[in-house]
């Protein structure tokens, strides 16, 4: 996730549709975000498909339980990732939103960790 989010502090071009920059940094969350999720035990992932500068999808962890998760539009709400427990894949209210903080990988990772680990 470190390129991830490193990309993500840089400016994104506004359009009207989806950039080739927006579609390159969607390719790359896709690859980091499955690899992070894989080292906590995921093997049921879900990535929504290119959209308008946004993210989102599903996991599962080891003991489950379904999550849901979304970074809004990234050309200007990316300083964090929404995420909630889900009943499963089809559940998009679930229950409490909680944030996990993009701004470095530390603190990500911290997020997550205290998110998913209650």
């Amino acid at each position: 996730m470190q390129k991830t989010i490193t990309e993500l502090q840089k400016p994104f071009e506004s359009s009207s549709s989806c950039t080739p920059e927006y579609l390159a940094w969607h390719r790359l969350f896709k690859r980091e975000f499955n690899a992070f999720l894989k080292k906590y035990g995921s093997n049921d992932i879900q990535i929504s498909k290119p959209n308008h500068f946004d993210v989102s999808g599903f996991f599962k962890l080891k003991d489950g339980q379904s999550w849901w998760f979304r970074i809004e539009d990234i050309r200007w709400s990316k300083s964090t990732m929404l995420i909630r427990t889900a009943k499963d894949f089809k559940d998009y209210t679930g229950g409490h939103n909680r944030f996990l903080r993009l701004n470095s990988i530390e603190n990500f990772t911290n997020d997550f960790i205290n998110t998913t680990n209650p």
